[in-house]
């Protein structure tokens, strides 16, 4: 069974593939761009959620 804090690292983490990718195939933006979102979205994001769940009690 999957634990609710690798469904969560797991959702973000494939937004952030498709957010920085997408970014780079539909505009031109600078390399900086999707580095940011990789790490705003697949890294910082998930660990804000799960620790708001936590705190929070959440099932």
């Amino acid at each position: 069974m999957v634990s609710r804090e690798n469904r969560i690292i797991g959702g973000f983490v494939i937004a952030a593939l498709v957010l920085g990718f997408g970014s780079t195939a539909l505009a031109d933006v600078p390399s900086v761009v999707p580095l940011a979102i990789f790490l705003i979205v697949g890294v910082i994001m998930p660990m804000i959620v799960t620790n708001y769940l936590d705190s929070s009690g959440a099932v």
